[in-house]
């Protein structure tokens, strides 16, 4: 009886072993994903930030004209929509959910320019207006 005893107690002891290392190999992973799609989040928002003000820039470099430029952008950034705001010479963009954000002071534009508008990323384009010394966020 012994013997069957032992075997059984072994077998059990390995399973428990596997399990344990199923469960640890399993919150590693979880964690790396966490922290890698973190990362990326800010990245894509920094990217879509740059993408933006190289096109007011732009716009600003051209003395006395009225413009518009339609500018396509992801709708969703991994999976959640953003937000877009010009205040005080300050771009922002952040994350409906997880509030990842990134600004921009415009290179220093907010002195010469006044800037306004908010919208969201749904549509998947926003149009940028210059009408004079306003610079305003459809």
């Amino acid at each position: 009886m012994m013997k069957g005893q032992n075997l059984i107690f072994e077998q059990v002891l390995l399973f428990g072993i596997a399990v344990a290392i199923f469960v640890m190999s399993y919150s590693i992973f979880q964690l790396y994903q966490g922290h890698y799609t973190y990362i990326s989040v800010g990245d894509q928002v920094k990217g879509v930030r740059d993408l933006l003000v190289t096109h007011v820039v732009q716009m600003a470099k051209l003395p006395d004209a009225n413009m518009s430029v339609t500018v396509p952008l992801p709708k969703k950034i991994s999976g959640e929509l953003y937000i877009i705001e010009f205040a005080d010479g300050f771009l922002n963009i952040t994350t409906v959910n997880t509030i990842t954000t990134a600004g921009s002071t415009m290179y220093g534009l907010g002195e010469d320019f006044d800037f306004s508008g908010k919208t969201t990323s749904s549509k998947g384009e926003i149009i940028i207006y210059k009408r004079g010394s306003n610079i305003i966020l459809e």
